[in-house]
């Protein structure tokens, strides 16, 4: 009877899951770790079928977290790089533009 109260106060997944759940939430402006994140949520998910807990909901939540920053910031920098990918082509097509100078010589386009 031991062995089962140990199994069922084991919440080494959603320490897990908390501790990855955060440093995807931190670092989810960096992108990459979505995928720290989705593996939190894994684990939030595997805690959660072994024993409902706070460790697990919490986990489950900062990794959710994590992950919609990390599509969010994702989301803008594609923006952000179709917007100078216009700003670039609009300054190619008429050089003398205001500011478009400064543009093209930074790009190394002139």
């Amino acid at each position: 009877m031991q062995k089962e109260d140990r199994k069922s106060s084991d919440n080494s997944f959603g320490i897990a899951s908390v501790v990855l759940g955060i440093v995807g939430s931190v670092l989810g402006i960096l992108v990459l770790p979505v995928v720290i994140s989705i593996v939190g949520l894994i684990f939030g998910i595997i805690q959660l079928k072994k024993a409902k807990n706070n460790w697990a909901i919490w986990g489950i939540v900062l990794s959710v977290l994590g992950i919609i920053i990390s599509g969010y910031v994702l989301w803008q920098l594609m923006a952000l790089s179709s917007q100078l990918q216009q700003t670039l082509t609009l300054c190619q097509a008429d050089p003398t533009a205001p500011g478009c100078a400064d543009i093209l010589k930074f790009a190394g386009v002139q």
